[in-house]
C-alpha cells in the first residue's frame, strides 16, 4: 500500500521532467543547427573565393605598361566569385552564396618595379551571415593571395 502511494505521486514528476528537459534540448539542438549552417555559409565563401582567385591568377591581364587593372578583369574575377562563372550572360542567375554581391569582392593585384603583376589577392569586405537566431558580420575574410601565373600584355592582347 505505502509503495502504490509512493508511485502515484511520482506521476506528475515525469511529465515536470520531460518539459524542462526537452526545452533545453531544443536550445541545444537550435544551437547546433545554428553553429553548422553558419560553418557551411562560411566554407561555401571560401571555396568561392579560392575559385575567383585560381582564375584571377589565370587570367590575362592588358594595362598598357602601367601599375592599373582594367575594369573587365575586375568585373570577370568578381564574377568568378559570386556567380562560378566569369562571364555571367543571365541578369537573373543565383550567386553560389545566398546574399553575395559582386560590390563585396575585393580584387587587388600587386605590380613589381616594371609594372608586371605579381601577386593576385581576393577577398570579400563584408558579409553577413544571417543564422537561425541572430546574424554576423565577417570583413575582409575569406582572404586569398596567390602568385600571378596568367598572361600578361604591357602593350594589348
Amino acid at each position: 500500500m505505502i509503495c502504490r502511494l509512493i508511485s502515484h505521486g511520482r506521476r506528475g514528476n515525469v511529465l515536470l521532467e520531460f518539459a524542462l528537459t526537452s526545452s533545453l534540448m531544443m536550445f541545444l539542438l537550435l544551437g547546433t543547427f545554428q553553429f553548422g549552417q553558419a560553418l557551411l555559409t562560411y566554407n561555401n565563401l571560401v571555396n568561392a573565393v579560392r575559385h575567383g582567385a585560381r582564375y584571377a591568377s589565370m587570367a590575362k591581364i592588358s594595362n598598357s605598361g602601367n601599375a592599373t587593372i582594367s575594369n573587365a578583369y575586375l568585373d570577370a574575377v568578381r564574377n568568378a566569385v559570386v556567380y562560378g562563372d566569369p562571364f555571367v550572360s543571365d541578369p537573373d542567375q543565383a550567386p553560389i552564396v545566398a546574399g553575395l554581391q559582386p560590390s563585396q569582392v575585393d580584387v587587388q593585384v600587386e605590380f613589381d618595379a616594371g609594372n608586371v603583376p605579381r601577386n593576385v589577392t581576393v577577398r570579400l569586405n563584408s558579409y553577413t551571415i544571417n543564422a537561425v537566431g541572430t546574424s554576423f558580420t565577417i570583413r575582409n575574410k575569406p582572404s586569398l593571395q596567390i602568385p600571378f601565373l596568367g598572361h600578361y600584355c604591357p602593350t594589348g592582347c
